[in-house]
Order: C-alpha cells, then sequence, then structure tokens
C-alpha cells in the first residue's frame, strides 16, 4: 500500500501481502470523470495515478458517457459482435446511431459531436465487449431501459427522431426479459 495517502490507507484493510493487490479489469478505459463535489477524491485518485477529470456539469457528464454507451452496448449486444466488427461491419448502423443519440444529447444541452464519439469508437480495442453484452451472453438481465430506455424518452421529450435506435430497442426486448 506504499503510496496511497494515509486517508486511502487508513480505510483499506491491512494486508501481510507484499505484492500489489490482484484485481481484475474488464475495461481498457482508466480515465475518470468525477462530479466537482468529488474534488478530494479526484486528488487522491490522481495521487494513486489515475486521470481524473473533474465536471461541474452532471448532465453534461452523465450525456457524454451515455453518447458513447448506447450505441455500443445496443449494438454489441444487438449482434452478439465485439467493438471491433460493429465499427467494421455495421458502421453504416453506427453512425446512424451516433447521429441521433448525440442530436438528443445535443437538444438535452450538451455540446457532443458524432465525430468525437465516433473517434472513440475508432480507438476502442477490436475485441471489446459492452457490459451489456456479457450479461445477454451469460443469461443475465440486460440494462435495456437505462440504457437504450433513456435515449428514447430524452428524444420524445426533445421531439427528436431515434428510428435506429427505437429498432434496437425493441428487437432487444426479448433479450431483456430473459
Amino acid at each position: 500500500m506504499q503510496g496511497l495517502p494515509n486517508d486511502l490507507r487508513r480505510r483499506l484493510p491491512p494486508t501481510t501481502s507484499t505484492s500489489p493487490p490482484a484485481g481484475r479489469r474488464t475495461s481498457p478505459f482508466t480515465a475518470l470523470e468525477l462530479a466537482a463535489p468529488l474534488a478530494d477524491l479526484a486528488s487522491h485518485l490522481r495521487y494513486a495515478g489515475l486521470d481524473v477529470t473533474l465536471r461541474t456539469d452532471e448532465s453534461t457528464m452523465l450525456w457524454d458517457k451515455l453518447s458513447f454507451l448506447a450505441p455500443f452496448a445496443l449494438l454489441t449486444t444487438r449482434y452478439q459482435s465485439a467493438v471491433g466488427a460493429i465499427r467494421d461491419e455495421r458502421r453504416s448502423e453506427l453512425l446512424a446511431v451516433l447521429d441521433e443519440i448525440t442530436a438528443v444529447a445535443r437538444a438535452a444541452g450538451t455540446p457532443v459531436t458524432a465525430e468525437a464519439v465516433l473517434s472513440f469508437f475508432d480507438r476502442a480495442p477490436e475485441m471489446m465487449k459492452s457490459s451489456m453484452q456479457r450479461d445477454a451472453e451469460n443469461g443475465h438481465p440486460i440494462e435495456l431501459d437505462a440504457i437504450g430506455g433513456a435515449v428514447l424518452r430524452a428524444a420524445a421529450t426533445h421531439r427528436i427522431e431515434t428510428p435506429v435506435t427505437a429498432r434496437l430497442v425493441a428487437e432487444l426486448v426479448p433479450t431483456a426479459s430473459q
């Protein structure tokens, strides 16, 4: 536990191991975004070597995440394919979903663009799967309403047409009820 701030060290259970704690990392992303009231935590996480950004606008932070997460989760789960196959074999559908979701995000006041989200997709590891896809593969309930439903409800509120997103959600409904 070398290098941890004292207050974090006090909160962690004692260990007798001389090696770093073992952990399973399921995401290639190590950048964190936190709401501004968590500045103290952000400072400690930065000290531990993590990339942390403080955000003052919670809505923007959530829409930035949903703008990537929704197309990623909906497409990888619907087609049971990793992100590399989605961006290569289903690129036109990916672009359509990105256009729809970023239009909803902008209507909600978040300055996100389809190009920025696509850049993130293009940098993602080829074999990366969404947690929704892994849940579906393992027969667990999927968070369809929390992800796809959230986009569709916001689209309805802002009167934005989202036919591709709506179709993907509809096609995944049987999976969600398993």
